[in-house]
């Protein structure tokens, strides 16, 4: 499908890709053998990629020429493609355990109709896995307008949004920052890595917390969730540099 800059598509590289595969890779933890809606799964790599472990996958996108492309590029026994929106989800009542929406709710008004919907898909305890952009870092600050954006929302606007419809919240902020690899020099079967953060006056071993995400990831259920320590996690691209050249 073309880039017209208001979805990703897997022929795109930098920033974009890896935020966008970092929100999809932390979803697959969840999604292992579940039922899973994918809403306003575009191209159709994101439902593809969770496919590969969940037990089944819908992908919902409004935009028919999508669902068409989807359809035929990505064939697997346990994932379909349907035409629908988020404010309208083709699919009964109680019939998914996990929802993922990447991107989307910024690209409409409807929110509070979204999250009826959602709550009506999903079975209960099911688990909403949300992205948003920060309206403070993404648009305030730098002075930018998306042109594809209608409604972005700050950090107390989508806490209120969600918090009316989900009794647990797990507020993550996702944004690109620098830092410095230690790594084999041959793959290895090893899945992890440490995390050190610190000055030259001490160093410790923890996850560090960024300032000024650009966007927030959200996982809501109306369940407490144990399972949640590999959400804080770094999704590196071994073929590609950022840094390269400075």
């Amino acid at each position: 499908m073309e880039a017209t800059g208001e979805r990703f598509v897997p022929e795109l590289a930098g920033q974009i890709k890896y935020e966008h595969l970092h929100r999809y890779a932390l979803s697959l933890e969840l999604a292992i053998g579940k039922s899973v809606l994918d809403i306003a799964s575009g191209e159709g790599y994101g439902a593809a990629l969770l496919a590969e472990v969940a037990q089944t996958v819908v992908g919902v996108d409004i935009d028919s020429q999508a669902i068409e492309h989807a359809t035929h590029k990505y064939s697997r026994h346990n994932l379909s493609f349907r035409v629908g929106n988020c404010a309208a989800i083709p699919l009964p009542d109680h019939s998914v355990d996990l929802v993922t929406s990447f991107e989307t709710i910024e690209h409409h008004g409807q929110h509070d109709e979204m999250m009826v919907e959602i709550k009506r898909v999903l079975r209960p305890g099911g688990v909403l896995i949300i992205s948003s952009p920060n309206r403070l870092t993404y648009s305030d600050e730098p002075q930018y307008a998306n042109p594809y954006h209608v409604k972005e929302l700050y950090y107390d606007d989508l806490h209120e949004l969600l918090s009316r419809y989900f009794k647990h919240l797990y507020f993550y902020g996702q944004r690109l920052a620098t830092a410095s690899f230690i790594f084999p020099l041959e793959d290895t079967g090893a899945n992890c890595y440490l995390a050190y953060t610190g000055d030259p006056l001490s160093i410790n071993r923890k996850v560090c917390s960024l300032p000024s995400p650009i966007y927030f990831v959200v996982i809501c259920s109306d369940s407490p969730l144990a399972e949640l320590q590999a959400v804080s996690s770094v999704y590196l691209d071994g073929n590609d540099d950022l840094m390269r050249g400075s």
